[in-house]
């Protein structure tokens, strides 16, 4: 079993250069539309808490499991990561209008640029993703809802019928960060969530989350 100091180091690692796009993939071009309500309806409810086991691994082969507690809240996220031995590494609070507030971090956990990566993973799975929303085709005719910001930041959220959707992000130059993906997506009470996912990171030293969900609680 890996000790505590080892899974703190790789963490600080892999989210310390989470935003720092590569050239993998570029934003693909649109070719028409297609007629949706709104794909934010994708994504889970509010008032739920989901417990992962989250296996990661670094481009460099590092990998080690810790376990992730996401919590949304009406108009707030509350996250926290624990080693296999339940010791709290690093715990926080995102609020939409006051930002992130970091309530537990073991050091060196308490750098802006963890803090930062994380958050970003985690609203990338759990939040629909911010900005103007227009529905679209790629050129092989598969069906996107892309949400353009202010900043020219861009997420795809990709349907494939009776498949879980895929979402990628790019950078406002049009370079790929993010890619999610999952497997055996069901409707319940808590949402369109899938039991299985992955978050690929591209970046001077890019990573992989693979997410199985142990828990699913309703918070009052």
């Amino acid at each position: 079993m890996r000790s505590i100091g080892a899974i703190v180091t790789a963490l600080v690692l892999v989210f310390g250069c989470a935003d720092r796009g590569r050239d993998l993939s570029r934003l693909p071009a649109l070719s028409g539309e297609f007629a949706i309500e709104d794909c934010s309806s994708l994504f889970p409810a509010r008032g739920w808490q989901f417990v992962h086991s989250i296996d990661f691994t670094m481009d460099n082969g590092y990998g080690t499991t810790v376990l992730g507690v996401t919590t949304l809240e009406s108009a707030r996220i509350r996250c926290a990561l624990l080693s296999v031995e339940g010791f709290t590494l690093f715990e926080a609070l995102f609020d939409r209008d006051t930002g992130l507030a970091i309530l537990r971090a073991v050091p060196p956990f308490d750098t802006a640029e963890f803090a930062e990566g994380l958050i970003a993973d985690i609203r990338t799975i759990f939040l629909p993703p911010p900005g103007d929303m227009h529905p679209g085709l790629t050129q092989d005719g598969k069906r996107i809802c892309r949400f353009t910001t202010a900043e020219n930041r861009i997420s795809d959220i990709i349907i494939a019928d009776e498949k879980c959707p895929q979402i990628q992000t790019y950078s406002p130059d049009g370079l790929l960060q993010r890619l999610v993906s999952g497997r055996d997506c069901r409707r319940s009470q808590a949402g369109f969530i899938p039991r299985y996912l992955e978050l690929h990171s591209y970046g001077r030293s890019g990573y992989t989350l693979k997410m199985n969900l142990l828990r699913t609680d309703r918070i009052p």
